[in-house]
């Protein structure tokens, strides 16, 4: 599972209740996946800064979840085919990119200041 963070443009011609029902069906489509939503921001409806299917403004909705790459895969492909959901933009989250303490190789300090000694240093 990787931490990802995807902002989705949903269609501002959606009315509240339907806005919910897309981000309910996307939280759906993440659990069916085995994956988690650990936070959904709505940003509300902003400006686009072009147009986008003939739309000026966009319902903005920012989701931070942890999933398996294959549903990703499947989530986006929904993305796609939607008419609700003008565009999308997925982001790997930092927190996936953390390396595990037990796999860094830190030097000992005698190893350092012999590199040092090589290089013409100390």
């Amino acid at each position: 599972m990787k931490a990802y963070e995807i902002i989705v443009i949903l269609d501002p011609a959606l009315t509240e209740e339907e806005v919910e029902v897309q981000i309910s069906e996307i939280k759906e489509q993440v659990a069916k996946g085995n994956g988690e939503v650990q936070e959904i921001q709505r940003w509300g409806k902003r400006r686009l800064a072009y147009l986008v299917r003939k739309r000026r403004e966009g319902y903005y909705v920012l989701f931070r979840l942890t999933i398996d790459p294959k549903t990703l895969a499947s989530l986006e492909k929904n993305f796609k085919i939607s008419e609700r959901i003008l565009k999308y933009m997925k982001v790997r989250s930092e927190e996936s990119r953390v390396t595990p303490p037990e796999k860094v190789e830190a030097k000992q300090p005698e190893e350092a200041e012999a590199s040092l000694e090589v290089k013409g240093g100390v």
